[in-house]
């Protein structure tokens, strides 16, 4: 999957003061912070001089941020405006026709451009910003700043996730998974509605401090060992799109009916249709002319949005599978649920050769995705019977 953050200023003025010095008042100054869940958080923002109130003694937390205001606290909170620049911060308009070139945002919009974050090229930078684009914003710059481990995430449970934008659906669930974000009131995560300044200080808090976390687990080289000495490469990322631009989504044996299985990355196939995901289509040609199965996951997706391998649908498709001579069934594998505690997970498992894989007698009701499924850590599931799990050489990145 492929690839960003705001400051907690309000106002034009708050703007100029984290700008230029103006309202930096004490921590201990703010009169409307009491009570306010996450006080600490802010307070520790507004002492790094992240965040600032819109005056000496108030910081306004239940007012809403604009773009220009998120994408401000993301390149103050994650530092990209001291990354080096590879491109010049020009013609930024051209990019973005609403972004004035000599207003007070102008830097920031193009500090996030120049560093990855995936800004909308109709963004309106004084319209307010919504939590789920917030969030979306947050993950992908989090991504920017590098080194995000690979991990698979089990569908956190949200029960307006149905009200997700597409878009940001993979930004909001690796969110709420590794406890950076969270759903408003326990249960729905409203993700239409606009965030405010508290909120969104409180979710870059989280962001920054579990960047600093993982840091202690690389080991210099640009992998990430979860204190186990394992090596993994990138195969979770929110936002990512296809070498077309296409936006695609996260492949995860393990998620529920807003998700889907496998380790990897790709657009989901319309009904009637199949495909193989490149790790698969890799070991294929490695076994090339040699009598091989290969084990993988299968991904059911009716008009483009996956099912839950154990739902009514799910178990009738299986059910005609199976009834067609296919080796398949319900397999088990763990992953990482909320504070990346291990948690196993269902998923429709077929063991196939390379001619069965490409000749695979579709529905015309689902769409299939075929990949290699692994547990939590990238790591291969158990083989059934000598099949092949994983190709012999894996991809430096996710398929």
């Amino acid at each position: 999957m492929n690839k960003k953050i705001a400051t907690a200023v309000l106002s034009a003025s708050l703007i100029a003061a984290s700008l230029g010095g103006y309202a930096n008042a004490a921590s201990a100054g703010f009169k409307d912070l009491n009570n306010v869940p996450g006080q600490a958080k802010i307070l520790a923002l507004h002492d790094k001089k992240i965040v600032n109130g819109v005056s000496a003694t108030s910081f306004a937390p239940q007012s809403q941020l604009t773009q220009a205001e998120a994408l401000q606290l993301i390149v103050k909170g994650f530092k990209l405006d001291e990354k080096t620049q590879t491109d010049a911060l020009i013609a930024l308009n051209t990019l973005f026709p609403s972004v004035k070139e000599d207003a007070w945002y102008a830097n920031a919009f193009g500090y996030a451009y120049n560093n990855g974050v995936d800004i909308p090229k109709n963004v309106n930078p004084s319209a307010k910003i919504t939590r789920e684009q917030y969030i979306d914003y947050v993950m992908t710059g989090l991504q920017a700043v590098g080194k995000m481990p690979a991990i698979d995430v089990a569908t956190p449970d949200i029960a307006d996730l149905d009200k997700l934008n597409p878009e940001y659906l993979d930004s909001v669930q690796l969110a709420i998974v590794l406890g950076i974000a969270k759903p408003a009131d326990g249960k729905n995560f409203n993700p239409t509605q606009e965030i405010t300044r508290a909120d969104a200080a409180v979710v870059l808090y989280n962001a920054v401090e579990y960047l600093d976390k993982i840091a202690a687990d690389l080991d210099g080289k640009g992998t990430y060992q979860p204190g186990t000495g394992d090596e993994r490469t990138i195969d979770i990322l929110p936002g990512d799109k296809s070498s077309t631009g296409e936006r695609t989504i996260d492949v995860l044996p393990h998620e529920k009916p807003a998700s889907t299985p496998a380790s990897g990355s790709y657009a989901s196939p319309a009904n009637g249709k199949f495909f193989s995901t490149g790790s698969v289509n890799r070991a294929i040609e490695e076994k090339s002319g040699k009598a091989a199965k290969f084990q993988v996951s299968v991904t059911l997706f009716e008009n483009g949005a996956p099912i839950d391998p154990q739902s009514a649908k799910g178990k009738a498709e299986l059910k005609r599978l199976q009834s067609l001579g296919y080796e398949i069934g319900y397999a088990k594998a763990w992953t990482y649920a909320g504070n990346l505690q291990k948690a196993e997970y269902t998923y429709i498992s077929g063991t196939f050769t390379a001619e069965q894989l490409q000749a695979f007698k579709a529905s015309t009701a689902y769409g299939y995705a075929f990949d290699f499924a692994s547990n939590g850590d990238g790591s291969a599931v158990t083989s059934q019977n000598g099949a092949v799990t994983a190709p012999a050489t894996p991809s430096l990145i996710a398929d």
